[in-house]
């Protein structure tokens, strides 16, 4: 309900604005998007999904020879999480 309420809000909102104010909004969000500090974020954010990845990995590897069971990765994540 909360989400729907948004929504018309947001709407009302944007309808009221009018257009001239849209395409400033446009070109704020691409002025961001094609930033070199936009960039430089989505370039650290992918390197820190992918080191937490590849030790979440190396401890699914450690545990998987102590004899856990689980073949889901979702079930032995939780069952570390569990262990913790």
């Amino acid at each position: 309900m909360k989400v729907f309420v948004a929504l018309v809000a947001g709407y009302f909102v944007g309808a009221s604005a009018g257009s001239r104010d849209y395409d400033q909004l446009l070109d704020s969000v691409r002025a961001i998007r094609d930033s070199e500090e936009f960039h430089d974020f989505l370039a650290a954010l992918r390197s820190h999904a992918s080191a937490t990845l590849r030790e979440l990995a190396d401890m699914l590897e450690r545990t998987g020879a102590e004899g856990l069971q689980a073949t889901d990765l979702v079930d032995r994540v939780k069952a570390l999480a569990v262990r913790g």
